[in-house]
């Protein structure tokens, strides 16, 4: 007996099932969507190629309050296979009443690892005592333009400068919320002293070195051994200078356990993982939440079958079998909820789109590039398949006697 021309269920009952879905994977797509947005942003903050390294403190609990000795920046960048070397200063700050991150930087060894675009006014200066160039999104929100002049207070000492708008840039990174100045503003607003930087950032030719290659060196420079000759003689990552900053050198003694060295992803995926902020258990809580929503979807397939009961009794009275009627209903209901769970997807991206473009979608001053995993997608329309699927196999479809 074949069923698939018997056209038995009603269309407005399964238009009411697939509200269900859709609403219970909008709730799902919010909730996994803006979490994997997160996570993402997080670990590629400082960049995401394999041969982008960081320098940086392991005894700090969080990415921006570590402190390495400035000097090793000048050290490091002469090794051999360093293609690029950039110390930088993260500095919590209050603009305007509302928290920026305003970064000290070399400017010479930063446009190496990070591209900028000048949408208005002139790149940054080494010896510029006064001004600053901010970020596309931190413009926008705090209303700056070319010339203005803002008052910029420290949150981790009590310090504050005056700084210039020199210019706008535009990264299309994470870096577009936030305010650069040189490296020696931003050492003076995080209140450390000259002689420390918060990390330092290598561009690094993979054929030649590696990031433990480059610890051994901090090792032995920390022990106070004097480093190898190149069997190859000079290289020209060798010829690398002083990096060009006004400030007195200042060399500082350190531990080589303190030090550590690392793909820049990895480097914040840790940090992240310390806390418990992994993508898997990222993507548990997203399900969980779903979960408590999921319910309405089974009791939904539950009350479409029991709504149904009548037609179901007559094609049983037919001889239709359960295993038949199952298959039937599967094959009829499995489409609509496929149907749903993209229409709850679509409207979850638009809802997060709309965040994003009134920039409410933030953490720690920046502003989360949305990002469509597609694993977050897989797991979407599985669930809102798995749901129906069970509620209908579970169903008895047994005949009143």
């Amino acid at each position: 007996m074949k069923l698939a021309r018997f056209k038995y269920l009603k269309r407005q009952r399964v238009l009411a099932l697939a509200l269900v879905i859709a609403l219970s994977s909008t709730l799902f797509s919010l909730t996994a969507l803006s979490l994997a947005s997160l996570y993402g942003g997080l670990t590629a903050y400082l960049g995401e190629g394999e041969d982008v390294v960081a320098i940086y403190d392991r005894r700090s609990s969080t990415p921006f309050t570590g402190l390495v000795p400035a000097h090793l920046a000048e050290e490091v960048g002469a090794l051999e296979g360093v293609l690029a070397c950039s110390p930088e200063v993260i500095a919590p700050c209050v603009i305007k009443g509302e928290a920026v991150f305003v970064r000290g930087i070399v400017p010479e060894g930063f446009a190496k690892l990070s591209k900028l675009t000048m949408l208005e006014g002139e790149a940054l200066g080494s010896r510029d005592l006064d001004c600053a160039i901010v970020g596309k999104g931190v413009a926008e929100r705090l209303g700056l333009k070319l010339n203005d002049e803002v008052l910029v207070l420290s949150a981790l000492a009590d310090r504050y400068v005056v700084l210039r708008v020199k210019g706008v840039f535009e990264s299309s990174s994470p870096m577009d919320d936030e305010v650069l100045v040189p490296l020696h503003v931003g050492q003076w607003l995080r209140g450390a002293g000259y002689g420390y930087v918060t990390l330092i950032r290598l561009e690094i030719d993979g054929s030649v070195t590696t990031p433990s290659k480059i610890f051994e060196e901090l090792a032995r420079r920390a022990s106070g051994a004097t480093p190898p000759p190149s069997p190859s003689g000079p290289s020209p990552s060798q010829s690398y200078q002083q990096l060009p900053v006004i400030t007195p050198r200042v060399v500082t003694k350190f531990r080589a356990e303190d030090i550590g060295v690392e793909e820049a992803y990895d480097f914040m995926k840790g940090y992240a993982e310390r806390y418990g902020f992994t993508k898997d258990s990222l993507l548990a809580l997203a399900i969980a939440i779903s979960l408590l929503s999921s319910a309405s979807v089974v009791v939904a397939s539950k009350t479409v079958l029991a709504q149904h009961r009548g037609e179901v009794e007559v094609l049983r009275s037919l001889g239709a079998s359960k295993r038949l009627l199952k298959s039937d209903l599967l094959l009829k209901l499995l489409p609509w909820s496929l149907a749903a769970s993209c229409v709850g997807l679509a409207l979850a991206l638009a809802a997060l789109a709309a965040l994003q473009a009134h920039g409410y979608l933030r953490a720690l001053s920046h502003a989360i590039a949305l990002r469509v995993d597609p694993l977050v997608v897989v797991l979407d329309f599985v669930l809102a398949l798995a749901l129906v699927s069970l509620a209908v196999l579970r169903a008895s479809l047994e005949r009143d006697q």
